[in-house]
């Protein structure tokens, strides 16, 4: 475990032992910890998101832990051949369980998910209980559809490559079985009948408002919140702040 001393926050890092090593950050306020947020990060990304740090700063200074994860083949991970959908879901599952343990007193649960990781949420609401407030920033509601459209090539080259080379900072082997969950994994117009927030950028060219208004339609209990002019990444000035704003009001 490595610790060190934020801005009015400690900050942890370790890993929760199972099949293989789930890293993990862990931000805790000064105080006593009222309630927790599980982050969980999207397809490429890792636990040390801008976005995640951004809501624990603000998260921490109310109260709550934030707890963040690496997937496998993803961040710090060292289990990239575990690397599939139903193990990232088990992941999820896991650390969710592992921050209810943790933290027995706490009255308030959220989960906050980014893209693909909104997506594996969505896929593990069965496992969440109803209680926990669920925040889904540019949710990959149509993950195969996003999938296809990062793919550096046809779905034919990969299915007859086997895997495929993808990612951002850390590139990943990518298995055509991976592809294989997404299609018969389709959420895009399945009902939840659950209360969320879905925050999404109006200029998002990774997950297409299409695929939101499908999803909202048939999820009439998901409240959306539209930033205008933000992308998939909400880079641009303030972006972040209005999903953090936003995310901190409604899982408070």
């Amino acid at each position: 475990m490595i610790k060190s001393q934020g801005d009015k926050m400690n900050i942890d890092y370790y890993e929760l032992s199972n099949i293989y090593d789930i890293p993990l950050k862990r931000y805790e306020p000064e105080g006593d910890v009222t309630g927790f947020v599980v982050a969980v990060h999207g397809f490429g990304g890792d636990k040390e998101s801008t976005a995640i740090e951004a809501l624990a700063e603000c998260m921490t200074a109310r109260g709550y832990a934030v707890i963040a994860f690496d997937f496998p083949a993803h961040g710090a991970s060292r289990a990239d051949e575990y690397f599939c959908t139903a193990n990232c879901r088990l992941d999820l599952e896991n650390v969710f369980e592992y921050a209810r343990r943790l933290y027995p007193e706490a009255q308030n649960k959220a989960v906050f998910a980014t893209s693909f990781g909104g997506y594996i949420t969505l896929l593990s609401l069965d496992s969440l209980p109803d209680d926990v407030r669920i925040v889904l920033r540019a949710p990959a509601v149509d993950m195969r559809a996003t999938f296809e459209h990062l793919l550096p090539c046809t779905t034919d080259e990969y299915k007859k490559a086997g895997t495929v080379e993808m990612g951002f900072e850390r590139k990943m082997n990518v298995p055509y079985s991976f592809y294989e969950e997404l299609c018969e994994n389709d959420i895009s117009q399945r009902p939840f009948d659950r209360d969320m927030l879905i925050i999404h950028g109006s200029k998002d060219d990774i997950v297409l408002p299409e695929y939101i208004r499908r999803f909202c339609d048939a999820n009439p209990k998901a409240k959306l919140e539209i930033i205008k002019g933000a992308d998939h990444r909400f880079k641009g000035e303030g972006e972040i702040e209005k999903v953090i704003t936003a995310a901190s009001e409604y899982i408070l």
